[in-house]
Parts: C-alpha cells; structure tokens; sequence
C-alpha cells in the first residue's frame, strides 16, 4: 500500500530532519587536534622589505619580521618528518651562509641537531619512505634524522647543464628531476635516475612512474578551453582534465591526483581521468601535504572577513578513504601566504608554522 500523500510528506520530512540533523551533528563531532609542543623563533629574527612594482612605479613595503611563509611553494617543501625527528630548512640567504638545517626530536620539541649550507641553491627538502631526508639543491643530498651524509646525487656528473628536483611522490620513494629537455625519476633510496621522457617538461607532482602538469596545452582539441591537466608516464601522454579553470593537480595517492577545478569544488581524478570525487570547500584554497601511508591529505583554506589585511587562515585534514574532513587547524601566527606543514608518515601527526613559531598536533 502506497502512503498518502501526508504520510509521504511526513516521513520526507523526517528524512530531511534525520540529514540535517546527521550534517550539523558531523560539523559539530569534528574533533581537535592534540597541542604537543610549540617551539619559536628558531632562528634569530630578520626585518624585510619588499619592492612592488606598478603602474605608479616602485613601492616599498613596511618592513617586517621574515616569517618565510610568503611562497606557497615552499610550505610544503621546508619541513619534513624523518624517523622520530621534524627536520626544517631555513633561508638565511640574507647572511654570510644561505641555508640552516635543524633536526628538531619530534616528541619534545627540543633541536637535537643543525646543519650549515652555503652556496648551496636549495630548493626543497623531502621525506624520504625509509625515514630519511632529502635535501635538493646545487646536487641532491641524503641525509639521516641527525643530518649526516647518506649518499649523493650529482647534477652536472648526468652530463646535464641544468636539473632540477622540486616535485616527490606521496610516498616519498620518487623525486621528479627536469633536466630542460627531458625529465628523470629519481629513486630516495639509492638516487639512482631512470629516463622518463627526453622531451621538454615542467611536472608540477609526480608519482612511482610519471608525473602531471598543468603546463602541456591541448588546444588544438579543445580551442575553448583554459586549463589542462596532463599525466605522462613510459606510456606518453594522457589528457586527464580540461576546462575553463583550474589549477596545479597535486598526486595524493600513486593513482589518485587533486585538480583545483573551478572555484569551491576541487575534483579527485585517477590516473586515467575518471572523476573519483568531488569536494566542496568554503573559501580559496590550496595544497598543503599529504600523508606517505595514502590516508590523509590537508588543504590550507583562506577566508576575510572583508578587508584584504584581515585575511584567516586554517588548515583542514581529510580522509582520503572517505573523503570527509575529520580535523581543522588553525595556526597561532598569521602567515604571508601560507604556513609551513606537514604529515608524519602514518598520517598521526601535523606539524605546522615557520621558523618564528613551529606547533606539532597530535590528529584524532
């Protein structure tokens, strides 16, 4: 029998109740992280000042304490977890040498360990899948938790004039090495190189086996089209995204890649372009790690409350089995552009800050 049409009024309403009640309680149950320490300023403290450049000519900015969160490149590529230690890169270009390294021990806070680089050109530093660290520059470095030499890998000695390494999987076994033309992986464990491609190619992430960008254009099959997401592996090429918008499509998982999209609705695309998911995210967004386990991944999120001065920023952590936040951070100092961050290996631990304040959580 058929229920009336009250009836089914009714119990549509009660569905509707039992959804909204389910969302608001979810919202609600999004648990805290656990503060485990918080430790700052690592390095002595360096007042800048920034040139812009318009149609008015040259303007100089106020100065102010160098907090190295200006590059949203770098937030994710200037901390790591290795082993029982959280290991930082600093910028000290400003003095006589360029880079600091410290090996901070991830259950007290304390810095165990530091490390000088001059002349050095580092661009990154990387978590490696057997707890070591990677650090990328002038030749790419292997390094223990206590920052002593683990092998080498030297750029010029690949009879290359130019490398670079600024892209890891989200496992951390593979480093993406352009070598303009051309682009090699490179194994953390005994830096080896194997050829991917001798043709031009810029990866903007990479995985086991290639790497995606945003850089290759397919406008001759879609003239209307903006944005392009492009995977290339020992097979070749293979369009993965197009549309009017978009942004840098970031690997989360061997078979899994982040596409910014359009506005509030990031998409998940596996590795032959079927859409996995799509997210809805409130406010302007960006990458901000991944764990090497594939379960958990954290976008930074940007809100103002109107003026461009009062700018919020949070963290948010996702399951990736589940594609549901289940925790939000919201750091103790505002950054520039974005805070420094990353997960421990088994997604349990978030770390994030600067070198002016650095704040470990425990996740639920």
């Amino acid at each position: 029998m058929k229920p009336s049409g009250i009836i089914r009024r009714i119990l549509g309403t009660y569905a509707l109740f039992v959804l909204i009640t389910g969302v608001t309680t979810f919202a609600q149950n999004l648990s805290s992280p656990v503060r485990v320490w918080s430790v700052g300023p690592l390095t002595k403290s360096q007042l800048v000042g920034d040139v812009e450049l318009g149609s008015k000519g040259a303007k100089l900015t106020p100065t102010h304490v160098d907090s190295q969160t200006g590059s949203i490149f770098k937030a994710t590529r200037s901390v790591v977890f290795a082993g029982d230690r959280v290991v930082i890169a600093i910028d000290q270009s400003h003095t006589e040498q360029q880079f600091l390294l410290l090996s901070i021990d991830a259950r007290t806070g304390e810095v165990k360990d530091s490390r000088e680089f001059s002349k050095f050109g580092l661009r990154a530093i990387f978590a490696t899948e057997d707890g070591q660290v990677v650090v990328s520059g002038s030749t790419v470095l292997r390094l223990n938790p206590d920052l002593k030499d683990d092998g080498s890998f030297d750029f010029l000695a690949t009879g290359h004039k130019y490398c670079s390494a600024k892209e890891v999987s989200p496992d951390g076994s593979t480093i993406g090495v352009s070598t303009s033309p051309g682009f090699k992986l490179l194994s953390t464990r005994t830096l080896q190189t194997r050829d991917l491609t001798p043709a031009p190619a810029v990866g903007t992430s990479v995985n086991d086996f290639g790497f995606v960008t945003d850089n290759v254009r397919w406008f001759s099959d879609y003239p209307k089209d903006r944005y392009f997401a492009t995977y290339v592996d020992a097979a070749g090429s293979h369009l993965l995204y197009h549309g009017k918008c978009g942004g840098r499509p970031q690997f989360l998982t061997n078979d899994l890649i982040l596409e910014p999209g359009c506005g509030e609705h990031p998409l998940i695309l596996d590795v032959h372009g079927n859409i996995v998911q799509t997210l809805s995210v409130k406010g302007g967004f960006s990458y901000a790690g991944v764990s090497q386990n594939g379960k958990r991944f954290a976008l930074q999120i940007t809100s103002s409350s109107g003026s461009s001065s009062d700018i919020h920023e949070r963290f948010v952590i996702y399951s990736i089995d589940t594609w549901q936040p289940i925790a939000e951070i919201k750091p103790d100092e505002l950054a520039e552009e974005q805070s420094w961050t990353a997960f421990s290996a088994d997604g349990s631990m978030f770390v994030v800050g600067s070198p002016e304040k650095l704040t470990l959580y425990r996740l639920p």
